[in-house]
């Protein structure tokens, strides 16, 4: 469960304050699958950062797995991040690292037991149709192959939040809604994953739709979706 309640996020810049988001209040079940959308600079970054812990509200509180997020100490989000999958518009792939280091990395942040890691990383780099590809590093892979390098890298943890930022941006259609696809079934298997998208494909894979506006939520609610999650 994420709780968000009143938050409002200020930046200080010598022009004067930008305010980025606007006294938002969400509530995300457990195991939903929630696309943000809404136009550049609508604030669905930040409140992404927010929801992964990368960043804290300048009022209102964040609770995430019960835990209050906005009180934590900047080395206490770091660990509490350990639980959380991200994949980032521009991947975060370390550039001299294969795909299969860059996923024993994920791992060994995240405290996984290393005996597993060989596993995990086969599973995941199939389940993104990327297996061929394990010893290649970023530079050797086109950009949609990063992305699913990244997906791969943000599952392999088997995290209980996903946090993906323009998840099909770099992918055609076919690739995308395999993607999305993906993230539908670990919703179905209890991860909470919360996307920012552009991509209108992404509705019919969500549970929910919060639209965002200048900082302010223009509309949050179950969307229509016409894809069902599969046990994986």
């Amino acid at each position: 469960m994420i709780e968000i309640n009143n938050i409002r996020k200020v930046f200080a810049t010598p022009d004067g304050d930008v305010v980025a988001l606007k006294n938002i209040t969400l509530s995300i079940a457990t195991g939903a699958m929630v696309a943000l959308m809404g136009p550049s600079g609508s604030g669905k970054t930040t409140l992404l950062n927010i929801i992964g812990a990368m960043d804290t509200p300048t009022s209102g509180t964040v609770t995430l797995d019960g835990m209050h997020v906005e009180t934590m100490q900047p080395e206490e989000r770091a660990t509490f991040r350990k639980r959380i999958g991200f994949v980032f518009q521009r991947f975060a792939l370390i550039e001299t690292a294969s795909a299969y280091e860059n996923m024993e990395f994920a791992l060994r942040i995240s405290g996984i037991d290393r005996d597993d890691w060989h596993r995990r990383i086969l599973h995941a780099l199939d389940i993104v149709d990327m297996s061929d590809h394990a010893h290649h590093r970023p530079g050797e892979l086109s950009g949609g192959q990063q992305q699913r390098i990244a997906v791969a890298r943000a599952i392999c943890i088997e995290p209980k939040i996903l946090i993906v930022d323009e998840p099909t941006a770099n992918l055609d259609s076919q690739r995308g809604a395999a993607v999305l696809g993906l993230f539908r079934s670990y919703a179905a298997n209890g991860t909470t994953i919360v996307m920012s998208t552009h991509d209108p494909t992404s509705e019919k894979y969500a549970t929910d739709i919060c639209r965002l506006r200048a900082g302010d939520i223009e509309l949050f609610g179950p969307a229509s979706s016409t894809i069902e999650g599969n046990r994986i």
